[in-house]
């Protein structure tokens, strides 16, 4: 554990465990960090380019021995997904989640223009096990079958589980070199700062192998049914597509539902993805039976009429996950209103150090139009 005392650190002795929590020798580690070169952009961004070329595949184990080529693969459909809300160009709007991206914008992320090729990318399959787990919706329409849900729950665990891991050693980084050539007292604000996002983001990626883990078991057909879906489909294309993870705090009565700073408490997840299949829309959540604040949530859900589901979706989303991404030509369409309360809902999606507002989900000062629902229903 880091010991943020100002006090304790400069009583260290050089052969005494660093107070950052690496435990390593201070000597070996935060002695003399004031006098180090400070860490420069361009090694920032040769860490992100070079944690950019990680590949591997999240395939079952009982799959592994059998990979090839690992492929960039799609979080969100490009054929039939991410076409149908491209423009005339086949870009869509989002974010480009790398750190050049993230230095150049100064931390303030924005919307992009991004071509079909690489919206919502990652080297998380091989190309064969790409096509094995994922060709029963990828080549074929969605039919709200158990199997098509438990197969995009999956890739969206998956992804996730990549990103955390990619959060971790970026997190890593920033500990050794981020606080270099600063006084104590900022090396002290910036280890604060990095512990516990590293911390957070190590827990979490726990509870996603054991939900990956159970979900290894659904599709090697030694399930024991642990899963609820919820489909919510429409007879045209979403103008918004996602594929995410989430811990719920409040539900769209703002009621809340789970403490995620508690270390006591394991917060309960909820899947969804967001996507077209033969120019229809469908929303399908996934979550754990066992999972009773999930429950909550979709039944607050559940309760809001089907006419005004769609603003609502909208906060969700955005708030929810960075993974999203919106058809150029709706987004035209949009006011200034609607276009800045979705930039603010995209900050708070997007940014994981700063509390949530509780009331997130259930604003609907500001409505949304341009997809109606037609039909929800549970897959048993």
């Amino acid at each position: 554990m880091p010991i943020f005392d100002i006090d304790y650190i400069l009583a260290l002795g050089r052969n005494d465990r660093c107070w950052c929590g690496s435990k390593l020798k201070f000597k070996r580690c935060h002695k003399d960090r004031e006098h180090e070169k400070p860490l420069s952009l361009g090694e920032k961004l040769a860490f992100g380019n070079n944690i950019s070329k990680r590949e591997t595949c999240y395939a079952p184990k009982s799959l592994l021995p059998d990979c090839n080529k690992v492929i960039k693969s799609h979080t969100i459909s490009k054929s039939s997904t991410l076409k149908s809300i491209a423009d005339s160009t086949n870009h869509v709007l989002g974010l480009k989640q790398n750190l050049s991206n993230f230095q150049k914008n100064k931390e303030n992320l924005r919307f992009e223009k991004i071509g079909i090729n690489n919206a919502s990318t990652f080297k998380g399959f091989c190309k064969k096990h790409d096509k094995l787990l994922f060709s029963c919706f990828e080549d074929k329409p969605f039919l709200g079958t158990k199997e098509q849900c438990i197969a995009l729950t999956y890739r969206s665990v998956a992804k996730e589980i990549y990103a955390k891991e990619e959060a971790i050693e970026a997190a890593k980084f920033m500990r050794r070199n981020a606080d270099r050539g600063k006084s104590i007292f900022f090396q002290i604000i910036i280890q604060k700062d990095i512990y516990p996002y590293k911390l957070g983001s190590e827990m979490a990626l726990s509870e996603l192998y054991k939900i990956k883990s159970n979900l290894d078991a659904e599709l090697s057909n030694n399930s024991n049914d642990s899963y609820n879906f919820l489909v919510i489909e429409s007879a045209s294309p979403l103008p918004i597509v996602v594929s995410s993870i989430t811990n719920p705090t409040h539900n769209f009565k703002d009621e809340h539902l789970q403490d995620l700073a508690s270390l006591e408490e394991v917060a309960e997840q909820l899947v969804f993805n967001a996507f077209t299949s033969k120019r229809k829309g469908f929303v399908v959540f996934s979550w754990l039976k066992k999972a009773e604040v999930i429950d909550k949530f979709i039944n607050s859900l559940l309760e809001i009429n089907k006419k005004d589901m769609f603003s609502y979706l909208v906060n969700f989303f955005f708030s929810s996950a960075e993974n999203t991404f919106i058809s150029p030509d709706w987004w035209n369409t949009l006011s200034t209103e609607q276009q800045q309360k979705i930039e603010a809902l995209f900050k708070v999606g997007s940014n994981y150090t700063e509390e949530r507002p509780r009331n997130v989900l259930a604003d609907n000062s500001i409505t949304f139009a341009g997809w109606e629902i037609e039909n929800l229903y549970r897959v048993t």
